[in-house]
């Protein structure tokens, strides 16, 4: 969805109006003063404006066209009825409180545009200066302190933004603190590629977007999805051949044989061969862990997000289309009633036989492999699994999403991780917390730093869990920084093993060299488990490189005809 031509500039003072009114914000309440000139100026230029010198006064006529909004009547569209108010820096930003509190706890829609200082001149003591950006904390439904306009900044990002405020002001404030340096002129930027459409729970089933059906599209589950969703979407997928991309959380990765499912994928997208874009992606779920989907990503002209949060997750500033739902298999059901695509099926059999082709070949690898390796180590502890499965960050989860089998699990197994933050600390009780509430047996896979970041939790055992397996991966130091170009490694060098650790909490202690050790002491049936693996920093590094050229399907083409 495009307002001009993506090769025409714009100011940025005047593309956040436009977008602002494109959301429904179409009425402008203006206060007058220095800092706020340039969005008063280009509010000016597209009419509906209100001028008044007390910002008080102006902040709660603002309120009533948020309130008028929520009636419609045959004079107004109660979706184009909304207000964003601009004033200056300072005390005037004060004078907007009763307004704010009005709205909050009227649900009532409303944008505050405060003009501020830049970063540099924040507590200097600069005139008309004071902390703004959380100011009204708690009151409002989102706060954004936006930098001011520099060439790093895109149109992308700031269309992002603001279609994202525009959604959280759906019922109630939202304030936009954005910063001017001086001295004040256009500064005009490319206008964005595409536009966010933010779609409520309410309206959800019955949305549809426009779209041409002779594309190739994908469906990333990014997360856990319960049986009845995903069998609905395998449905949808055979209905439109589409692939449906699994990440490690998808337990449908490791039950379901079904050839619509790609598991693969971190590694097919990471070939050196010509690859065919994808037009659509629908991803159910937020947060992903692969990093090579990034590129298909960026080049989709449509990039759906299918999720029950209303937290903003569009990193790369390519989602176009946000379903905030709860009920996915409502949606589901009436995409496949409503929706008929012709997609060829020659673009699934791609994704299938390249996913055949790549398991095929890590098979063969791994079969043959002697010597203990980080990838292999996650592949085998997937093929012993415990009902519940928690994943460490940095090495571990990428190697599970990368490398681990699919299609070979009888029983339920749930995966989890700690992927909000994505730290490495507390791995250990969080994945004891689960195993408490759930009370079934659980392994942990962590890496040697998590483990050391997360000893004290060991004292929790006694009253949390009575069946764990605790999976180490040592190579002294995280391996992950191999990886990394230009990190000084050998300062997180270190040469701790946790034999004594294991004897200080009461844990079975198992020193695994080799496949079959591992083998035998992941199908220990009970107790509290430590099994600790030696591996070499530059030995995964340089396995990790191998794994991809042998991978490589340079000599596999996709033909449209």
């Amino acid at each position: 969805m495009l307002l001009f031509c993506s090769f025409s500039l714009i100011d940025w003072s005047e593309l956040i109006i436009k977008l602002l009114a494109h959301y429904g914000f179409q009425y402008k309440f203006i206060a007058p003063g220095a800092r706020s000139s340039l969005l008063a100026r280009a509010a000016l230029l597209h009419g509906n404006c209100v001028i008044h010198f007390d910002e008080r006064s102006l902040a709660f006529a603002a309120l009533g066209v948020g309130k008028a909004s929520q009636i419609q009547t045959s004079k107004t569209n109660a979706s184009k009825t909304k207000a964003i108010l601009i004033v200056t820096s300072g005390t005037a930003v004060g004078n907007l409180w009763p307004a704010v509190m009005e709205a909050s706890l009227s649900h009532t829609s409303l944008i505050l545009l405060t003009a501020d200082r830049p970063y540099e001149l924040r507590d200097t003591s600069a005139n008309q200066t004071l902390d703004q950006v959380k100011l009204f904390n708690g009151y409002v439904r989102w706060q954004f302190d936006v930098p001011p306009p520099h060439h790093e900044l895109d149109a992308d990002w700031l269309a992002s933004t603001l279609a994202y405020a525009a959604f959280k002001a759906s019922d109630g404030p939202v304030h936009l603190n954005l910063m001017f340096r001086e001295p004040f002129a256009s500064y005009p930027i490319p206008m964005p590629k595409k536009l966010v459409e933010y779609v409520p729970a309410s309206t959800a089933t019955g949305f549809q977007w426009s779209l041409d059906w002779q594309q190739k599209g994908l469906f990333i589950v990014a997360q856990a999805m319960d049986d009845e969703s995903f069998h609905l979407l395998l449905q949808l997928a055979q209905q439109w051949s589409w692939p449906i991309l699994v990440e490690v959380f998808c337990h449908a990765r490791y039950q379901y044989k079904h050839s619509c499912v790609i598991a693969y994928h971190e590694t097919i997208c990471h070939q050196t061969m010509p690859f065919p874009d994808a037009n659509i992606i629908i991803q159910f779920g937020e947060r992903l862990i692969s990093n090579h989907l990034i590129t298909i990503m960026k080049k989709v002209n449509q990039y759906v997000v299918v999720s029950s949060s209303t937290v903003r997750v569009d990193p790369l500033k390519a989602v176009t289309t946000r379903i905030c739902v709860t009920n996915v298999q409502s949606l589901l059901k009436f995409w496949f009633k409503t929706l008929r695509p012709t997609t060829k099926p020659q673009w699934l059999s791609w994704w299938q036989h390249l996913n055949f082709c790549v398991g095929y070949k890590l098979r063969q690898y791994f079969a043959q492999e002697i010597k203990l390796s980080e990838p292999g180590v996650l592949r085998m502890c997937f093929q012993y699994a415990k009902p519940l499965i928690f994943v460490g960050n940095s090495m571990p989860i990428r190697d599970a999403n990368h490398f681990v089998e699919c299609h070979h699990l009888h029983d339920p197994v749930h995966v989890f991780a700690n992927r909000g933050v994505s730290g490495i600390d507390g791995n250990l009780a969080t994945s004891m917390g689960v195993s408490y509430a759930l009370q079934e047996p659980l392994m942990c896979i962590l890496g040697d730093l998590a483990f050391l970041h997360d000893l004290t939790s060991l004292h929790l055992l006694r009253q949390l869990t009575k069946h764990i397996w605790v999976i180490v991966i040592n190579n002294q130091g995280g391996g992950i920084f191999e990886l990394i170009p230009n990190v000084v490694n050998h300062y997180f060098h270190h040469h701790d093993h946790f034999e004594h650790v294991a004897k200080q909490f009461d844990f079975h202690y198992y020193a695994v060299n080799n496949w079959y050790e591992l083998a035998l002491h992941l199908q220990n049936t009970k107790g509290a488990n430590l099994i600790e693996i030696q591996t070499n920093q530059l030995e995964n590094a340089t396995l990790h490189k191998k794994l991809t050229q042998y991978t490589n399907l340079f000599s596999v083409s996709f033909h449209s005809d």
